[in-house]
């Protein structure tokens, strides 16, 4: 779909809106030692673009009516567990139609938590490692099967747009490189290519979709239309 400047920091300050009504819903039926919020949300860095990024201590594992999940053993601890959750939060709020992405990290009881976590329920307290090296530490868990591709990069997908809408090409190429994007069009337009690969999944797809769109609408056509690397001449 076409959308507008205008239409599209709507669609983002919605999603935004959703984001925080959904931690404010979910919270808070958590059974768990502790939930903390780590990454930009914890650090105060979030912007209307920034996932949810949540560790739950010795709790349930509570996933709540998701569109799509994505388990990774490896991404978290040994004696946990990690899934990547997509949540339609314009259906649940009447907010916007963009999707919002959680990153879900069960942890063990007593075991170190990433320094920059922010507590919002429970009790505890914060490491002095992050995220990666605590994770080094307490051991990942074994990697399990290799994920759905579909499902995959459709949890890509939005985080890639992402980077380009936030000036980042050389990652969101890098991205699009590791689902096997072609090379001969601009970075936006690999992302597309490889939605328009994906089959089933039909909610996610047009959710997915229009996040490339809003993001599309309020990045500069050029950096969206290039390669990454590639700058227009007399820019900065």
């Amino acid at each position: 779909m076409s959308v507008t400047r205008d239409e599209a920091r709507s669609m983002l300050a919605a999603l935004a809106r959703g984001r925080t009504r959904w931690l404010a819903e979910t919270v808070p039926q958590l059974r768990a030692e502790g939930v903390w919020l780590t990454g930009s949300l914890a650090s105060g860095t979030a912007d209307e673009w920034s996932d949810v990024d949540i560790i739950v201590v010795g709790g349930e594992r509570v996933l709540d009516h998701p569109l799509l999940t994505l388990t990774m053993p490896g991404n978290g601890p040994v004696g946990g567990g990690y899934v990547g959750a997509m949540y339609d939060v314009g259906a649940m709020y009447e907010v916007g139609p963009l999707p919002l992405w959680v990153d879900w990290y069960w942890w063990p009881s007593g075991a170190p938590l990433p320094r920059a976590s922010r507590l919002v329920a429970g009790a505890g307290g914060a490491g002095n490692l992050d995220l990666s090296e605590t994770l080094d530490l307490l051991g990942r868990g074994s990697p399990g099967p290799a994920p759905d591709p579909d499902v995959f990069a459709l949890a890509m997908l939005p985080l890639a747009a992402k980077h380009i809408a936030r000036g980042d090409l050389d990652k969101a190429a890098a991205m699009a490189s590791m689902l096997n994007a072609p090379s001969d069009v601009g970075v936006g337009a690999q992302l597309s290519a490889v939605l328009s690969r994906i089959e089933g999944h039909p909610t996610a797809t047009t959710a997915v979709r229009r996040h490339l769109d809003v993001a599309r609408a309020l990045t500069d056509p050029h950096r969206w239309d290039n390669p990454a690397g590639e700058r227009r001449q007399g820019s900065d």
